[in-house]
């Protein structure tokens, strides 16, 4: 059985670094019978793990929040289910690593205190995210309201009342991280010819919300548990590891690939004066 397994892990197009780690973990332990039961799924969403992959301590980018007052953007609204103009409360965020995003917040905030506030829940949490998921963001939409963020290519739109509850379970930067791949990495990999040649050789999903909408989440999906596996490696336990790096070998090598490809972005924005 165990020598069956380790033949499914394509060291032939994983780096020595991605396949060590592959035969590491899948030595740890086998596959649970009850995720290799055809249809079955070893998570239901990466929104509904206890992993913490990104923590507290883990350094940041984030320099500071500078208040560019109010402005009309438009602002995508689950809750609407349309999108409209809103005279915004609009901040900059500025980091170490990678342009300025631009932070517009709902009016229903009603002062610039309280909605600096609240996008002070995600600019540290946001320069926690590796630059590779993050760095195509390019606006950073908050709502009020209890609804799932969502993102496009370079705009994430998160909910005040969803985020805390993130952030209670400790949380949110993971969610962040998943929403970043949408905005960022979304338009060149989610539907390229190698990320499809290696949904098919793997076979199968990590989640169940990646099963039932691969063409749009199985890359923000899997992006968090294999950059996890392959670069905090400690922080998911042995059995869960061998489970990733069972169901999801090719997807997880071409992650790696994404990891160490140089990035061609602009330096990063010089922060004005009275940015805090």
């Amino acid at each position: 059985m165990f020598t069956r397994i380790l033949r499914k892990v394509p060291c032939a197009s994983a780096s020595r670094t991605t396949c060590s780690m592959l035969v590491m973990a899948l030595s740890l332990t086998t596959l649970p019978q009850a995720a290799s039961a055809a249809g079955d799924y070893p998570y239901d969403a990466t929104a509904d793990t206890v992993f913490d992959i990104i923590r507290d301590s883990d350094p940041s980018t984030f320099l500071c929040l500078a208040y560019e007052g109010r402005t009309i953007r438009q602002m995508w609204d689950k809750r609407l289910d349309d999108e409209s103009d809103l005279e915004v409360f609009h901040f900059t965020a500025h980091f170490s690593d990678m342009p300025a995003i631009d932070i517009i917040l709902n009016p229903e905030f009603e002062t610039p205190e309280a909605a600096r506030r609240e996008a002070q829940k995600y600019t540290r949490r946001l320069g926690q995210v590796p630059l590779v998921f993050r760095h195509g963001i390019r606006q950073f939409g908050i709502h009020a309201g209890d609804r799932g963020f969502h993102a496009g290519t370079g705009k994430v739109f998160v909910y005040a009342q969803m985020a805390e509850r993130r952030i209670a379970e400790n949380h949110l930067e993971e969610s962040l991280l998943h929403e970043g791949v949408h905005a960022t990495l979304d338009a060149e990999y989610r539907l390229a010819p190698e990320w499809i040649a290696a949904q098919q050789s793997d076979g199968r999903f990590l989640t169940r919300y990646a099963a039932r909408r691969p063409d749009r989440e199985d890359l923000a999906e899997t992006a968090l548990f294999a950059y996890s596996l392959l670069r905090h490696p400690g922080r998911i336990p042995p059995a869960d590891s061998a489970v990733i790096a069972r169901t999801t070998p090719a997807r997880i090598a071409v992650i790696e690939r994404i990891l160490q490809r140089p990035l061609d972005i602009p330096p990063p924005t010089p922060p004005p004066e009275g940015c805090e």
